[in-house]
């Protein structure tokens, strides 16, 4: 019986909804009784052959255009970027259905290509195996982005490619900003010199328009300083202040450290360093931060190795606890996104443009010609590889910064609750997942105590969506797996306002119990306590929540599910309650049934022995005991090999025969249990929930 993930209605739906729309583009309605359309065209010639119009295919020689360098007589001469064809092209980008559109072939494309024609080799580039006719249609209109999807600056300007008919791909369109096609083109090339004064001047006019223009973005003002920071009043001599609440404007450095910091501030130097900090100590990366500050005209600067007193417990726990504080606070924070160690630093120059960017000539309306920039869209920058976003600690500095410069490994990106934008008005695709809802960053005077459906859905998805991505990052001490996420903890406590429970919350504890491992990401068990076996903490891994299914809503009415009789958790330290954790009970009034599983194999299954399976569906293989029942997809939580289990159904819906549960193992003496994997109901199994008949409820304790 085959397994499929519980988030199969929410892929359908999406992967619905995108068919859809790739439809309707691709597919215009035609009036009865009359051929299709093609949409109006400032020009349409076939291209012939480079070999008898164009002198073997040779890229026009004319002096003084850049032409000459770019594409061939045809393209040139005839084709997209003849002077009065791209105007009349250029002028309809605000209609979606015009443009310029010229039939070829895919030899004559290849041909100009290995000549040197940009534009043609583009062409020929995009070709898959599926586009068999040797004869081509290439259509081309330009259109101007509305920024709806996040993508910036706004009004970029989009070429649009098809062939044959169909939608094909995208571009956005930059140019230099001392390039004569300049007055024309919104975006700008990336800003490589990160470092520069020009960037800086750049960064600095980010901030002011998010000032003046942001109605959703923080006012800056004076807030209180942290404990201590870093005063970069004389960036030579830095020294440590102890602000004693003092409020004045500073910056924060999210970075990650890859790397011991031997000179980091401990109980034995903090004297020393608040007289003064000897700059061939530190690092390059932190030696990077104090130059910026001092360069964006701050003073005071906090630095984790530096501002909390490494060897100090109770320091630490104090510090983390004002985590939600100190980043939210801060006038910006600096994320240093580029760099793998603290060594490295990040003010570097960045590399040139993508190698898939395409240099093309723009015609210009004053009869001018200057250069155009492909980039595309697909393409784009994402900052999933950054090394800052495979750390666990940054994913709190980055949500809870109300501003952030992006030291990024193309660019320097200025980003605010707003939006995310490469400076220099560079192109910036839309980022996912960069800003949490403005409901959990309101002030606690504008925090309602009753939260509408429309905001109680937004913070679930996007606890969900921030809880996936922690888990897929690295923690360097295993132990701080709760403390590197306590500050987000603490954000949505402000707003749901219910008990934190080792990473889950009391009043959604019922559902909170069944997220899963994606599959694909096993460890081994942590041999060191963390956290309760029943918290997504105890183990390691990409962790997936059970609002993916909405077939175990608890809201729709229609399910079911077992009894909560107590939950406790007691933190490590009280200095830090939503951190570190000492222990957790969890006790349940239950049905549960010794169960059999194959967790070693790529997809492992749950079985109920002694009852005869019913239906052994054709093309199936039979389960491991022919007469045990196949109950459930099985998800461990790690690798580790448990061979005795129980099923334990948490929520389940009758209507649509549908269950999910947790698996156990026993923990020893007393009758306690401890989990060690997830479990739903296959997809059509033959039998539905009929397993559950005839179980008892019995109180267990899962530690």
């Amino acid at each position: 019986m085959p397994c499929f993930p519980p988030l199969r209605p929410l892929v359908r739906r999406l992967f619905g909804a995108i068919f859809k729309r790739v439809a309707n583009r691709t597919s215009r309605p035609t009036p009865r009784g009359q051929p299709p359309e093609h949409p109006p065209q400032p020009q349409e010639r076939p291209a012939t052959n480079p070999s008898n119009d164009s002198e073997g295919g040779e890229k026009h020689q004319e002096p003084g255009t850049p032409s000459g360098s770019l594409v061939c007589d045809f393209c040139w001469e005839t084709g997209l970027f003849a002077q009065d064809t791209f105007q009349r092209a250029w002028a309809l980008r605000g209609n979606a259905r015009t443009g310029f559109s010229y039939m070829t072939t895919w030899q004559q494309l290849q041909t100009s290509s290995e000549l040197g024609c940009n534009w043609c080799a583009m062409l020929y580039s995009t070709r898959t195996a599926s586009m068999q006719l040797e004869t081509v249609r290439v259509a081309v209109r330009f259109r101007v982005s509305s920024g709806s999807n996040g993508e910036t600056p706004k009004g970029v300007q989009i070429m649009v490619l098809m062939i044959n008919e169909r939608p094909h791909s995208s571009y956005y369109i930059y140019t230099h900003p001392d390039d004569p096609a300049a007055p024309y083109i919104l975006a700008r090339n990336r800003v490589l010199q990160v470092n520069s004064a020009t960037a800086q001047a750049m960064v600095l006019e980010s901030v002011a328009d998010c000032r003046r223009k942001h109605d959703h973005c923080p006012t800056l003002h004076d807030g209180p300083l942290p404990t201590r920071v870093v005063d970069c009043s004389d960036p030579n001599h830095p020294r440590l202040h102890l602000s004693n609440g003092a409020q004045a404007p500073y910056v924060a450095l999210s970075y990650v450290w890859g790397e011991a910091q031997p000179h980091r501030t401990t109980t034995g130097n903090v004297r020393t360093y608040s007289q003064g900090i000897d700059t061939a100590l530190l690092p390059q990366t932190i030696k990077d931060a104090i130059e910026c500050t001092y360069s964006f005209g701050m003073r005071y600067l906090w630095v984790d190795a530096l501002c909390i007193l490494q060897d100090s417990k109770d320091d630490k726990a104090r510090e983390i606890a004002q985590m939600r504080a100190i980043y939210q606070n801060a006038h910006f924070t600096i994320i240093a996104a580029s760099a793998h160690t603290v060594s490295e630093g990040f003010l570097q120059a960045r590399p040139p443009s993508s190698q898939h960017d395409v240099v093309l000539p723009f015609p210009c309306p004053n009869g001018n010609v200057g250069t155009m920039t492909l980039s595309p869209v697909w393409r784009q920058y994402d900052g999933l590889s950054e090394p800052v976003n495979q750390r666990a600690w940054c994913l709190e500095e980055r949500l809870l910064s109300p501003r952030a410069l992006v030291y990024a490994s193309h660019t320097l990106q200025f980003q605010c609750r707003t939006a995310t934008v490469n400076i220099g008005n560079a192109v910036c695709g839309p980022i996912a997942g960069q800003r949490p809802p403005d409901l959990l960053l309101r002030p606690d005077a504008e925090l309602s105590a009753a939260l509408s459906s429309t905001d109680q859905n937004a913070l679930r998805w996007a606890w969900v969506e921030i809880l996936g991505n922690y888990t897929q990052r690295s923690v360097t001490k295993p132990g701080d797996k709760l403390v590197a996420f306590a500050a987000i903890a603490e954000l949505f406590h402000r707003v749901w306002r219910t008990d934190y429970l080792a990473g889950l919350w009391r009043e959604s504890l019922t559902s909170g119990l069944l997220w899963y491992k994606n599959i694909e990401t096993r460890f081994e068990r942590p041999a060191r306590y963390r956290a309760p076996s029943w918290s997504w903490a105890a183990v390691d891994g990409h962790v997936l929540a059970s609002l993916l299914d909405d077939r175990l809503n608890p809201e729709s009415g229609q399910t079911q599910s077992c009894a909560i009789l107590e939950c406790e958790v007691t933190p490590a330290t009280p200095l830090l309650p939503f951190g570190k954790v000492a222990s957790g009970t969890l006790r349940l009034r239950a049905m549960i049934c010794k169960a059999t599983w194959n967790p070693n194999s790529p997809t492992p299954e749950l079985y109920l022995p002694g009852i005869p399976f019913p239906v052994i569906p054709e093309g199936e293989e039979a389960p491991p005991d022919p007469e045990a029942t196949h109950i459930g997809c099985a998800y461990p939580d790690s690798t580790e090999d448990v061979k005795e289990v129980w099923a334990v159904p948490v929520i389940w819906n009758s209507t649509v025969q549908y269950a999910g549960g947790l698996i156990l193992t026993s923990a020893g003496e007393g009758g306690l249990y401890r989990r060690v994997g997830h479990f739903h109901s296959p997809e059509d199994q033959p039998g539905g929930l009929a397993w559950l008949d005839g179980l008892e409820e019995r109180e267990i304790v899962i530690v």
